[in-house]
């Protein structure tokens, strides 16, 4: 075994952008859980963005793209190599008529903020889901049966090199809660095409959704959105409460008693009491129902 690599080192001075070192990953992520990141790097724009991969490939440092942390489960011992944020420097949203230009750290609240202002309809199924532009389309994101690919008219992406590329709807493939993309590719922006509406009708809407969320999910302690997909045999939460989980409590971890799809972090959790009860969670619903879960949420780490 050599020398364990200073990754710290290397990001100093590399941009201008804040850059953290040892940055706890359970203040960035929404199931508040996770170790340290050796580097978190917030680049100012898509040159700063630049930089950062063209360096990192060239060093051949690790890179894990971060949005919110809404969908995401961070080891304890937290991430080697760098993290990259484009909150703080890429979250612009541009107009053009029915068009909107969005920066993939622009948070899906602020789409659908700015597409309410400006009259626009087509985002409110969104309202509430918590994550980034860049990684509600990385996994599709959706609820009430509309997805981000109905309204997406195109994706931008930085290949591994730098360059950047402009894929229309049609060479995008996007399937349940995914979309297929070579891993080194980082999306930079979406171009959505909404229609216009008017203001009452579209706040009207915004309203229910928001009302079903309230009644449907546990809003007020630290989840990660949905842990599992839904299975073809019907909704997750389903067969996990018909096996008996619903509310079951391990330590600190808890399934949701509002909506068995969801864990909480009682206060102080750990990622692996997380992945313990995760783990009970599939193998009682394969035991008693027959179904295999498959994870929504993703984990990463060590």
């Amino acid at each position: 075994m050599g020398m364990m690599r200073d990754y710290q080192k290397e990001a100093r001075g590399l941009i201008e952008g804040r850059v953290l070192f040892d940055a706890p990953m359970k203040k960035y992520t929404s199931l508040k859980v996770g170790g340290p990141a050796d580097c978190l790097l917030f680049p100012k724009n898509v040159n700063e963005l630049r930089k950062v991969i063209r360096y990192a490939r060239r060093k051949k440092i690790p890179l894990f793209l971060l949005g919110k942390g809404t969908n995401l489960i961070v080891k304890d011992k937290g991430i080697r190599g760098w993290v990259i944020s484009l909150t703080q420097g890429m979250k612009r949203i541009q107009m053009d008529e029915e068009f909107l230009d969005v920066e993939a750290g622009c948070s899906l609240q602020q789409l659908v903020q700015f597409s309410i202002q400006k009259q626009l309809e087509g985002c409110e199924p969104f309202f509430g889901i918590p994550g980034t532009v860049g990684g509600g389309l990385r996994m599709n994101a959706g609820a009430w049966n509309s997805e981000l690919k109905d309204v997406i008219r195109s994706v931008t992406f930085m290949k591994e090199n730098g360059e950047m590329v402009e894929r229309p709807r049609s060479r995008l493939r996007f399937s349940y809660r995914n979309l297929t993309l070579s891993p080194s590719w980082i999306i930079v922006k979406g171009r959505f095409h909404l229609r216009k509406g008017r203001k009452e009708e579209i706040l009207e809407r915004v309203k229910s959704y928001s009302e079903m969320r309230k009644k449907t999910q546990p809003l007020d302690y630290p989840s990660a959105g949905s842990i599992f997909k839904n299975p073809k045999e019907g909704p997750a939460g389903k067969w996990i409460e018909e096996a008996g989980l619903k509310g079951f409590r391990k330590g600190q971890v808890m399934v949701s008693d509002r909506h068995a799809n969801f864990i909480i972090n009682l206060g102080k959790a750990t990622a692996e009491e997380i992945l313990n009860l995760m783990e009970w969670v599939e193998r009682k619903v394969y035991e008693e129902k027959g179904i295999s879960l498959e994870r929504e949420v993703r984990v990463v780490g060590e």
